[in-house]
């Protein structure tokens, strides 16, 4: 058996899965404490035996393995995680491999594997809520550099009379700033889902998150774009972003239409879970520990 995490900012998911990937047992845990949360999901995992467990937690984390701080949850804005040893942790409770990556990451790879993005060589997974955040897979395989990507803080070059000031911290037209759940909140006055989808705040979002994913596929060529949380999954949005993709990339890239490039996760809420899952038994086949 496998065990799957699911570390978010408000709540933790924890399953164990059988080796055919079916949960067999599962627990959600608000997120509090680390210590006392980590105390609960490792007694959890005790009532089986694991082999091991992947796990998708929220950023920023140190995935560098040659890193001093690897498997650290770094400078989070929940200050009781602040530089976090997440996986020193669970190996001193469990003593069995762990897989980390970020939250996007998971979801990403139970996309990839099992989900919308089945089949394909390469895909773009991203969530657009309260924050932003995103994977690329190639060939089952999360890229990374010395950490994971920050897909959520590229520049996004504003329309000319746009003077919204950005709800990111440390950046003034970021993706994160202009296009969360937050910023349409802000902009509007109101939160999205109070709002009509032909509201002027959700027209400039749409062709803000259009000229993200434009970027991406200049750069990153994937052969699918897969779009998630509560801002992409306003009634209309997809469309209304799929239409300003088609203006911005005009003739230059050839690309499937936008509605079979740009597209909702198959897997839904579980798909950060099933990513757990297909990590922690990829890291123990490997076999190196």
């Amino acid at each position: 058996m496998y065990g799957s995490i699911e570390l978010g900012g408000t709540k933790i998911r924890c399953a164990i899965f059988d080796e055919n990937g079916k949960i067999i047992k599962e627990i959600r845990i608000k997120t509090e404490d680390p210590n006392k949360n980590l105390e609960k999901i490792s007694d959890f995992f005790k009532t089986e035996k694991i082999k091991s467990i992947g796990v998708g937690a929220f950023g920023p984390i140190d995935l560098d393995k040659d890193s001093k701080s690897y498997g650290y949850i770094l400078s989070t804005p929940k200050k009781l995680w602040r530089n976090f040893d997440l996986v020193g942790t669970l190996k001193n409770n469990l003593d069995i491999p762990i897989k980390l990556t970020t939250d996007v990451g998971a979801s990403g790879i139970g996309e990839f594997f099992l989900g919308a993005a089945k089949n394909k060589k390469s895909s773009l997974y991203l969530t657009i809520g309260t924050g932003i955040g995103g994977s690329f897979i190639v060939d089952g395989k999360i890229v990374e550099g010395f950490s994971h990507p920050e897909m959520g803080h590229i520049e996004i070059s504003r329309e000319i009379d746009d003077n919204f000031k950005s709800v990111c911290d440390y950046h003034n037209s970021c993706f994160e700033g202009l296009c969360s759940g937050p910023a349409i909140e802000k902009r509007a006055g109101s939160k999205g889902e109070e709002l009509d989808i032909d509201d002027p705040a959700f027209l400039i979002t749409a062709r803000y998150i259009a000229k993200a994913l434009y970027t991406y596929t200049a750069i990153l060529r994937p052969h699918i774009i897969i779009i998630g949380g509560g801002v992409a999954n306003k009634e209309g949005m997809i469309e209304k972003i799929r239409e300003e993709f088609d203006k911005i990339k005009g003739e230059y890239l050839i690309l499937p239409s936008s509605e079979e490039y740009i597209v909702f996760p198959d897997l839904g809420n579980e798909a950060g879970l099933i990513g757990g899952y297909i990590l922690a038994k990829e890291e123990y086949e490997k076999g190196d520990f």
